[in-house]
């Protein structure tokens, strides 16, 4: 069945924020700069709870088509839900024939954007995650949450 991959999470992203999402046509990348979760930290006596973050660069290569339904609005900020590198797919398999290459991937992505949520479909020749070496703390150190 074609739809369980949305309930997995391939890049281990659940709950990670977006930062900022950039789309360069140019170079054929869609990149979004995160703040990728590392650990949990428990508050008073684990009634609350943040997370400890490192901020990160997620970055699709080669990318030949791109769905990116994204919403943005006051007092809310974006958090990867789910994620899935899709095995197979109508999608995946449409664009392999058209554009002559069986490498290529296909990658879903839903994002909590407060309140709604969207499904992004990218299909691209490759993906990387870099985060950098520092850990913050969520809540504590980023003003604008």
């Amino acid at each position: 069945m074609e739809a369980d991959y949305k309930k997995n999470d391939d890049l281990q992203l659940y709950d990670s924020v977006v930062e900022k999402l950039a789309i360069d046509h140019k170079s054929k990348t869609v990149q979004f700069n995160i703040l990728k979760v590392v650990g949990r930290i428990d508050r008073n006596e684990g009634r609350n709870f943040t997370y400890k973050v490192k901020e990160g660069l997620l970055k699709f290569h080669g990318v030949v088509y791109a769905n990116i339904p994204y919403v943005m609005e006051w007092n809310e900020w974006s958090e990867f839900y789910r994620s899935a590198v899709v095995p197979s797919s109508k999608l995946l398999e449409s664009f392999k024939q058209r554009v002559n290459d069986n490498e290529l991937k296909h990658i879903y992505i839903g994002i909590d954007n407060g309140n709604e949520y969207n499904e992004l479909d990218i299909i691209c020749k490759d993906y990387s995650i870099e985060l950098k070496p520092k850990e913050y703390i969520l809540h504590d150190d980023f003003d604008w949450l």
